[in-house]
C-alpha cells in the first residue's frame, strides 16, 4: 500500500457532522477549539473567515473550498466586529446530513464536514499545512462538494449500509485535499506530506512503514533514495523537517501507539515489532515522542 493511503487507513477519518446552511442577515459565528479538520465548500454569497491566531482574514466567496486543520476557534462572518453568535446555537436545530437556515437564509450557502481521526496518524497528514489551506484545482473543489452532498444525501436516506457509503465519501475527500496539496503546495513548508511528495524520498518513507522493525541506518535509508548519505540526510531534514532517524522514531511510535490498542496486546510485543530489543529503551523513546507511558495507549 503506498505511503499516503497507509497513514490515511490508520488514522481512521470519520464524519462528525455534515451538513449545509442557508445564512441570512448580518451575523458572525464563532466556532471553538475542535479536534479533526473542517472542510467548507461556499455554494452562493460570500463571508469572511479568520482563524485564530492568523492576522489576515480570508474572504471566501462562491466556488471557494477550505481545510481547516490547525484545530484553533475560529469565525465565519459577513462582518468580523459584530458580536459572535456561538456555532451551537445556529447549528442546534440542524440535525446530521440536513440543510439548515438561519435568519432567513440569502447571504452565503455553505457546504461543510467536520471530520475526527480515532488515531495520532493523523498528525504526520496535518502536521506543516497552513491553519488555512485554499483548495484551488477546479476538478478538487468539485469533488469535495460532492462527496458532502453525497454523504448528505446518505444520512437523509439512512438506507442500509449507509454508515459505510459515508465511511468510503469521508476517505475520498480527504484524499482530493492531500492531493491537492501535495500537487499544488508540497515543498513550502517542510513536513511529511512534502516528503512524501519527493520523488527520491517518499520510496523511503514507504519502507520504513511497511519494515518498522528493520536496523535502519542513514546509510541503508539513502542507499533506497539512490542518494549519498551526507545528500540524503540533508535533503530529508530540509524536506520532511526531521532528521532521518528521528523520523522514523517518530513513525515507529505512531505504528506502536496504534498496536497498542488491540486487545490482549503485551508491551514487550509491540516494542519488538517496532524495532526495539529493549522494552524499558522503547517506553523510554514512546514517552518522549507521544507524551505519555505505552501503558495509557492500552485498552482496559
Amino acid at each position: 500500500m503506498d505511503a499516503l493511503s497507509e497513514v490515511i487507513r490508520l488514522s481512521r477519518p470519520r464524519g462528525q457532522a455534515v451538513g449545509a446552511t442557508d445564512v441570512g442577515g448580518d451575523i458572525a459565528i464563532g466556532f471553538p477549539a475542535h479536534e479533526g479538520i473542517f472542510l467548507y465548500c461556499v455554494a452562493s454569497g460570500e463571508c469572511l473567515l479568520q482563524v485564530d491566531a492568523v492576522e489576515q482574514a480570508t474572504r471566501l466567496r462562491a466556488g471557494d473550498c477550505v481545510v481547516l486543520c490547525s484545530g484553533r476557534p475560529f469565525v465565519l462572518a459577513s462582518d468580523l466586529d459584530l458580536p459572535r453568535t456561538e456555532a451551537a446555537v445556529v447549528f442546534a436545530s440542524r440535525s446530521n446530513g440536513s440543510v439548515g437556515t438561519w435568519n432567513g437564509g440569502g447571504r452565503c450557502m455553505m457546504f461543510a464536514a467536520h471530520l475526527e481521526f480515532e488515531s495520532g496518524f493523523a498528525g504526520l497528514l496535518f502536521d506543516g499545512l497552513a491553519p488555512v489551506v485554499r483548495v484551488e484545482d477546479a476538478s478538487a473543489r468539485r469533488a469535495l462538494r460532492a462527496c458532502i452532498e453525497q454523504m448528505m444525501e446518505e444520512l437523509q436516506a439512512a438506507r442500509p449500509g449507509h454508515e459505510l457509503v459515508v465511511e468510503h465519501l469521508v476517505h475520498i475527500a480527504l484524499i482530493k485535499v492531500l492531493r491537492f496539496h501535495l500537487a499544488e503546495s508540497a515543498g513550502h513548508v517542510a513536513s511529511w506530506l512534502a516528503a512524501l511528495a519527493d520523488a527520491r524520498l517518499s520510496p523511503v518513507i514507504e519502507a520504513m512503514q511497511a519494515r518498522p522493525a528493520q536496523a535502519w541506518t542513514v546509510a541503508s535509508l539513502a542507499e533506497l533514495a539512490c542518494l549519498s548519505r551526507t545528500a540524503f540526510a540533508t535533503r530529508f531534514k530540509a524536506v520532511s523537517g526531521l532528521a532521518p532517524l528521528d523520523f522514523l522514531t517518530v513513525l515507529r511510535m505512531r505504528i506502536a501507539a496504534r498496536m497498542l490498542e488491540q486487545p490482549r496486546v503485551r508491551v514487550s510485543e509491540v516494542a519488538q515489532a517496532v524495532g526495539y530489543a529493549s522494552q524499558s529503551g522503547f517506553s523510554t523513546a514512546f514517552r518522549r515522542v507521544l507524551g505519555a507511558s505505552p501503558r495509557r495507549f492500552m485498552r482496559p
